[in-house]
């Protein structure tokens, strides 16, 4: 079921959800990043609903368990958890910070589940990060999100299809508005930022086997828009769904070599120094 998204081309079957974010534990040294979406939420309040946020109770209580149990029980006290979310407002709810909550909540029985220090959870609340913000159209000035209202009606299906298939770029340059492409450099510029700091935590740990987890909620429109610029280099207006809790890993070991797997095929991911975002290659074949 298409959620927010609505490009109509399909990419090849690809479907990004909780079961394609890796249960892999971090390596010895290196860091797991999470990129999950927000749990189902209610678009008139903009709270995650009950039952979404049960689900996202559940589902994070199976990723971090397995992960756990993949790593020696003498190394598992190693284990770290950092929690970064998008700030994103919609109403009164921020449906990313309190899918983001929840994982902290699941993270803190676990960890005392499995005798890992709590301290180890490195947040007591999520971090909010603009940077992985939902699209910048709707906040600030909204020329562009009027324009694309006046011609499609608010929200609507033809509303997604032309912002994610960027059918008025000129126009929207023209305004100064983010198109996807943009959104998901920025995502990935953030991804460049959490890589570095995965890098001198464990710099700082050296002498212990470290093992870090980022957990980053966000939304729909970054993670696909990342995922195909950054991650698949397939075009823009393919259709890449996201399920609500679903996402993808990004596993850096560490020697920093970077990837992300999505059922059969691992994708390399270079990580910059500099935090700027790299960019895949669309293949045409």
């Amino acid at each position: 079921m298409r959620t927010e998204g609505f490009s109509g081309i399909p990419s090849k079957e690809i479907k990004l959800s909780s079961e394609t974010i890796e249960r892999t534990p971090p390596p010895e040294g290196g860091t797991v990043i999470i990129m999950q979406r927000h749990g189902n939420y209610d678009r008139e309040t903009g709270h995650l609903t009950p039952d979404g946020r049960n689900e996202t109770l559940d589902r994070s209580q199976k990723i971090i368990q397995e992960m756990i149990e993949k790593v020696p029980e003498n190394e598992r006290k190693y284990i770290s958890l950092l929690v970064v979310a998008s700030p994103t407002v919609k109403n009164e709810g921020q449906r990313s910070m309190e899918t983001a909550s929840a994982v902290i909540e699941t993270a803190q029985d676990i960890f005392g589940k499995y005798n890992i220090p709590k301290e180890n959870i490195m947040t007591e609340t999520p971090r909010p990060t603009e940077d992985i913000e939902e699209p910048r159209i709707f906040e600030g000035d909204t020329t562009y999100w009027k324009f694309l209202v006046e011609k499609y009606g608010k929200g609507t299906k033809e509303f997604w299809k032309a912002y994610e298939e960027d059918v008025h770029e000129e126009e929207r340059k023209k305004m100064g508005a983010e198109g996807p492409v943009d959104m998901s450099d920025r995502f990935a510029h953030f991804t460049n930022v959490l890589g570095r700091y995965a890098h001198l935590y464990h710099t700082n740990h050296q002498n212990e086997p470290s093992r870090l987890i980022i957990w980053s909620v966000s939304h729909y429109d970054t993670i696909t828009t990342y995922f195909k610029n950054h991650v698949a280099g397939i075009d823009q207006k393919e259709y890449v769904p996201v399920d609500y809790d679903g996402g993808m890993s990004l596993v850096i070991d560490s020697e920093d070599k970077a990837s992300i797997a999505v059922g059969e095929t691992t994708y390399p991911i270079e990580l910059t120094k500099r935090g700027t975002a790299v960019k895949r290659e669309i293949d045409d074949k």
